[in-house]
This record gives structure tokens, C-alpha cells and sequence, in this order.
């Protein structure tokens, strides 16, 4: 969402943050230790140089196994791989999600817990079938942002709150129903979001801060 992603870059930037975007990192120069970060025709002074590039989902010894892998160890919804009798669970696994209607790999701590609730249920002999709404977090200076599903999910965005007193929700919604929300230091909307999820809401009452809620939840 622009919004949101404005309203960080203005966090971060009044903090004396530099971002820069739509820069390519083409090297780095330094003797023992790195000084310079060189970025196409421009070079900044360093310090200290953290290099994100995401992770790849560790599936050699599943592989080994001879188990089936596709951005990740292929799982149902039980937990289980390819083979019947081993199970997988966490960041490594490309899981159905039936309420997202997809199959998708989470990097995250809630999602990796639930898997594990549901593998060791279903090697004890249980029936026990995964499906969570996917759910995030980040604390950022005195603010934490609480993620549900997913806003590239929806067409439209509800702002409930005021950004300016650094607490307000986003939700994001498709065909008229809950489909992700950004919470800034909003618990409350936060966990509501998880229960409107899904739910079809009328978006003028969304955006009303006076107005309950739960009260919404059908």
C-alpha cells in the first residue's frame, strides 16, 4: 500500500534514515573491513554493510529423500509430504492455505508453530488440518506493526485512525470483504482483523473510529 509504505519512509527519514530506491548495489571497496558501498554513479561512506537478500528454503536432505519440492517441501494439509510417513513443517514447506484458496511458503514465526501443532497431531494419529489465516509483526522504533493476510490481496484500502498520532489501521478489502489489515500500535484492530477476515463490511463503517468494531463481525 503507498500509504503505508509513505508513512514508514517518513518515519525512518525524520529519524535520519537515508533510503534510497531504484539503486542497484554494484560493489564494495575497502582494506579490512568495508568503507564504501558503491551504487551505480554514486558511493556512500560505510561503516557497516548488513546484506538482506531473502533465503532459500533448505530442502536438500528432503530431496535426498526423494520427496517432492517446489519452493519448498511440498505438503497437504495435514503436514505430510510426498511420502506418507514423514512430515514437514515451518519456513521450508509450500502449504495449501484454504482460506487464502493457494498454495504459498510463510516465512514466519505463527505459521511455523501452527505447522508444528499439526504435524505432531497427525504423527500421533490425529486428523488435525492446518489452515490459518497467515499473520505478522514489526516493532520499528516505539511503533509495532501488526500484519493479517496479505494487502496485495485487495482492491481497496480503508484507513480507520490517524497516521499523524502514529496509531491507525489499513484494511484492505476485495469485493467488499476483509481481505488483509496494517495495524500501527492498534492491538484492537489487529486481533478484530482476524476475526473479519473474510467477512463482508460496509467500508464507511469500517473507517469510523466511533463506531465498535466487533460490532461488525457477523
Amino acid at each position: 500500500n503507498e500509504q503505508m509504505s509513505a508513512f514508514y519512509h517518513r518515519l525512518h527519514t525524520n529519524r535520519g534514515v537515508n533510503i534510497h530506491t531504484s539503486t542497484a548495489c554494484t560493489g564494495f571497496k575497502g582494506d579490512a573491513r568495508v568503507n564504501l558501498v558503491l551504487c551505480q554513479d554514486q558511493s556512500i561512506a560505510a561503516d557497516m554493510v548488513i546484506v538482506g537478500i531473502g533465503i532459500l528454503p533448505n530442502i536438500e536432505l528432503a530431496q535426498q529423500a526423494g520427496l517432492e519440492c517446489d519452493n519448498g517441501i511440498l505438503v497437504d494439509d495435514h503436514c505430510r509430504t510426498s511420502d506418507p510417513d514423514i512430515f514437514s513443517a515451518g519456513d521450508c514447506t509450500n502449504h495449501p492455505n484454504p482460506i487464502l484458496g493457494r498454495r504459498l511458503r510463510l516465512e514466519s514465526v505463527p505459521n511455523a508453530m501452527e505447522q508444528a501443532r499439526t504435524s505432531a497431531a497427525n504423527m500421533l494419529g490425529g486428523d488435525k488440518t492446518y489452515a490459518a489465516v497467515p499473520w505478522f509483526w514489526s516493532d520499528q522504533y516505539e511503533l509495532k506493526l501488526q500484519m493479517v493476510g496479505f494487502s496485495s490481496d485487495g482492491d481497496t484500502a480503508v484507513l480507520r485512525g490517524d497516521p499523524e498520532a502514529l496509531q491507525f489501521a489499513t484494511f484492505y478489502l476485495k469485493d467488499g470483504k476483509v481481505v488483509a489489515v496494517d495495524a500501527v500500535n492498534s492491538p484492537k484492530e489487529f486481533m478484530v482483523a482476524k476475526r473479519l477476515y473474510g467477512m463482508q463490511v460496509n467500508a464507511d463503517s469500517l473507517a469510523d473510529s466511533a463506531i465498535d468494531l466487533k460490532s461488525l463481525i457477523c
